[in-house]
């Protein structure tokens, strides 16, 4: 899908290119070799205007793969914790109850813990907020695929806007960029995951004393 996207702003003969390109990497990586002429060949006659282009393909090529390994590694998760394997928080529960810790006094434990979260800020963070939202919004057609709808029009549309964002930052980004970059991360992850441990906790385990539900 993706090489259907570039191809049809690039044309079918550049994304010749990129296979190309992509196949000698795999051969010069098979053979051991850091790279080979061959490689280094095709990768000279780029020009500057082609070799942008070809770094911002497999760049999207790697990002779209590492969404769809991470979507497949939640999805076989969640299935360990709606069993409550042993390796789920709620199997460790049980590993400790079996070991003669009360429920109570689990409890009174846990509602001692003090976590603080440090969000760090780094002027080289490389997804700019716009392709981090893509990417969730990616991860949700995923999602939706999964209970049988039909994303394949949303998911294409999320994928060529995500080619059609410039991924590399023109300008040092400011303290409120990095700021707003630190807002994503709460409301993207820590909103949601944060009431979905309480509920997990409350609902497959035991309820604690003294703990706000959210």
């Amino acid at each position: 899908m993706s090489g259907e996207i570039i191809a049809a702003q690039r044309g079918d003969d550049f994304v010749a290119k990129i296979e190309q390109i992509r196949h000698l990497a795999k051969q010069a990586r098979a053979s051991g070799q850091p790279a080979d002429e061959e490689l280094l060949d095709a990768l000279k006659q780029l020009s500057d205007d082609e070799l942008l282009a070809v770094a911002r393909a497999f760049s999207q090529f790697l990002n779209l793969a590492n969404l769809a390994e991470e979507h497949h590694r939640v999805r076989r998760r969640s299935g360990v914790l709606d069993a409550c394997h042993s390796d789920s928080f709620c199997g460790l529960l049980g590993r400790l109850l079996q070991q003669g810790l009360s429920k109570e006094k689990i409890a009174e434990q846990v509602s001692q813990l003090d976590v603080e979260l440090v969000l760090t800020a780094h002027p080289t963070e490389v997804n700019r907020r716009t392709l981090i939202q893509k990417f969730d919004a990616m991860t949700d057609c995923l999602k939706r695929n999964d209970r049988g709808e039909s994303v394949e029009h949303r998911l294409r549309d999320l994928i060529a806007q995500a080619w059609h964002t410039n991924e590399i930052r023109t300008q040092r980004p400011t303290p409120v960029d990095e700021a707003k970059w630190g807002f994503t991360v709460i409301e993207n992850s820590l909103w949601h995951a944060v009431p979905a441990f309480y509920a997990g906790w409350t609902d497959n385990c035991l309820r604690p004393p003294g703990i706000i539900y959210l």
